[in-house]
């Protein structure tokens, strides 16, 4: 029974969210890409970089990897802070040019070195993974945790996951250690972690069982779009825990988890959907038209990942 519930909490919280390399999160606010260009082409490296990053992550602008690749090397080789580890991070996925992790495992550390946290980060996993570099799983975490403390709360965040999940067998599991990051990243408002901080609660995992608690942070995690704290929340809603029942609110979140894919909520649904009387399937189909449910800003594969800060640091022109 405790594996099986193990395997099924795993399944619930982490399957498709596990992160196993390192990644760029969204941008704050749309770009003005016609300004940027021409700043760029007037040879302003701050430009270049803020540029070459909208181009890679493509949210806001058509992403074109080529012209990110190009732009971001130019601002990496003019010293840019965060765009060396920008460009080290394209280099060692292979993005827009052919892998190579040595690489760009150098220009993420020469960037860490130069006070970037999220190069800080990302130096951490790949040194915990062996990606470019000798593996050694505990100076990573020492490196992930640098950055943690710092004041990333992706850096947080992942520090959980690896806690939480083990990372394949690198890191020595601990529901303490993960409890303990995860919040301070739930409370900085992060929705995967947010999440976790749910099961959690719910399950008792590192935390004291609090289900009211766990009921607040499924619906922190769930009004920013993420689907399986969606489901959760309307598990809880439908079966009155933590809390008073709410038919239409665990139909509406239900549906919207089952919208983006989750299959625990499609499943869920489905054990339930006969027990809806037809005031209550008409009450949550108008608040679904309503107020249409929310989404994460991007959809990724992957959870918790390194960011580059919109703060930029780098020569200025």
């Amino acid at each position: 029974m405790r594996l099986m519930r193990r395997i099924n909490l795993w399944r619930s919280v982490v399957l498709g969210l596990s992160l196993g390399a390192i990644s760029l999160p969204g941008m704050d606010g749309l770009p003005d890409v016609a300004g940027l260009r021409q700043k760029a082409a007037d040879g302003s490296v701050e430009a270049r970089y803020e540029l070459g990053r909208a181009l890679l992550k493509g949210e806001e602008v058509p992403r074109n990897l080529a012209e990110a690749s190009t732009l971001l090397r130019s601002a990496a080789e003019a010293r840019h802070v965060e765009a060396m580890g920008a460009y080290g991070f394209m280099l060692a996925r292979g993005l827009g040019m052919e892998a190579n992790q040595q690489a760009g495992f150098d220009w993420i550390r020469q960037s860490a070195e130069a006070g970037s946290v999220s190069a800080l980060l990302n130096q951490g996993i790949m040194t915990m993974r062996g990606q470019g570099v000798s593996g050694d799983p505990v100076a990573g975490m020492v490196l992930m945790k640098q950055a943690a403390e710092r004041g990333s709360v992706e850096a947080q965040a992942r520090v959980a996951e690896a806690y939480f999940l083990g990372e394949d067998g690198l890191v020595a599991k601990s529901e303490e250690e993960a409890a303990q990051w995860a919040q301070r990243a739930a409370e900085a408002g992060h929705a995967w972690s947010q999440n976790l901080v749910g099961t959690m609660k719910e399950h008792g995992l590192g935390l004291a069982r609090d289900l009211p608690g766990a009921r607040e942070f499924y619906q922190r995690a769930a009004e920013q779009g993420n689907a399986k704290a969606q489901a959760s929340l309307g598990r809880l809603l439908h079966n009155e825990t933590g809390g008073a029942a709410d038919r239409i609110g665990a139909y509406y979140w239900l549906k919207a988890g089952a919208a983006q894919g989750e299959v625990t909520a499609r499943n869920f649904f489905a054990e339930v959907e006969s027990g809806f009387t037809d005031d209550e399937r008409a009450a949550g189909e108008q608040k679904l038209r309503e107020v249409p449910p929310p989404r994460p800003r991007s959809v990724r594969r992957g959870g918790p990942g390194p960011a580059i800060p919109r703060e930029a640091s780098g020569p200025r022109r």
